[in-house]
């Protein structure tokens, strides 16, 4: 009789990946989701309580979320050509653009709150605790993208290696903005 450790169980189909992606496409979104989660909350941490009142704020953390997919996809498609037919690149800036979209969705939330600020339905306090908090969370749940995305099982040890990556960020964040702000 042999012993058979615990199983995690699948998520649920509606939550997994359309399709089994490639390793390398896995880890370009994987990475696509971390840097656009820490350079948008390097903006929302850096926006003042005079910015987030207005629509300043909003216009710094949308232009942070467009610029970093921008850069990203620029940035990747060039890496990514090197040693590649034309026709073969051609299909590689169709499947980075997809790959970069996670940048895109990690501005979303916290522009939506921030404009509720911007409008006077919350306070500066609340505006930053409720989009860095988010993103916060979307970076210590990053296992559980990773997991979607790849259509495998984690262990619970993902979860605390996410909150450990969320914490690494933290610092990454404040340094960004200690220098830059």
């Amino acid at each position: 009789m042999t012993l058979t450790s615990p199983r995690v169980p699948r998520l649920p189909r509606w939550l997994r990946s359309s399709g089994e992606l490639p390793l390398p496409r896995i880890r370009s979104r994987v990475s696509a989701y971390l840097y656009g989660n820490i350079l948008v909350l390097a903006a929302v941490i850096g926006a003042s309580d005079e910015t987030e009142a207005h629509w300043s704020a909003l216009l710094v953390v949308g232009a942070t979320t467009v610029t970093t997919f921008l850069a990203h996809v620029v940035a990747h498609g060039v890496g990514q050509q090197i040693g590649r037919t034309d026709e073969d690149a051609r299909l590689h800036v169709g499947a980075e653009l997809r790959d970069a979209v996670p940048i895109i969705t990690s501005g979303l939330v916290p522009l939506v709150v921030m404009a509720l600020g911007a409008l006077g339905v919350l306070s500066p306090l609340w505006v930053e605790v409720i989009a860095g908090g988010i993103l916060v969370v979307r970076i210590a749940l990053s296992g559980i993208q990773v997991e979607r995305l790849s259509d495998d099982r984690s262990s619970a040890g993902v979860l605390w290696a996410g909150f450990g990556l969320a914490a690494v960020s933290l610092v990454i964040v404040a340094l960004k903005v200690l220098f830059t702000h």
